[in-house]
């Protein structure tokens, strides 16, 4: 399953099948600051091509957040990021799209959640849950 092979029924499934649930994720983009995006854009065009369109499932739950990159294929494991070790979480609300930022160990990560495209319409809905949840964990 890759970027556009997967369909929503599978992300699902896969949420269900790990943690017998099917509101609490968002299907989420990399994303790169204008500063980052640039300067991996001067290096190779390939990369930043290839780094910008890793797509992952973010599940929130109080033990923090899973993260399992879908890119590529579905198969893997989900990994925790523990929510003590995740520090300035902030939300950017758009017309299309929402941009959550935090830092894990230090490091900023950065994902764009869109609203539109077959595998990310269940985004908006399950952005307003998670939201009125406290994100179920901070």
């Amino acid at each position: 399953m890759g970027l556009l092979f997967n369909d929503t029924n599978d992300i699902k499934a896969k949420i269900e099948e790990n943690f017998n649930d099917n509101k609490n994720f968002l299907v989420a983009m990399k994303h790169n600051d204008t500063k980052t995006g640039l300067a991996k854009l001067m290096l190779s065009s390939i990369l930043y091509i290839m780094d910008s369109t890793r797509t992952f499932i973010l599940y929130f739950s109080p033990k923090g957040i899973y993260e399992k990159e879908i890119s590529n294929s579905s198969r893997g494991n989900f990994t925790l990021l523990p929510a003590n070790e995740i520090e300035g979480f902030d939300i950017e609300e758009k017309s299309n799209k929402t941009i959550i930022n935090f830092r894990h160990l230090g490091k900023k990560i950065s994902y764009e959640i869109p609203y539109k495209g077959k595998i990310f319409t269940t985004n908006e809905e399950n952005l307003q849950i998670l939201k009125a949840n406290n994100w179920n964990m901070i």
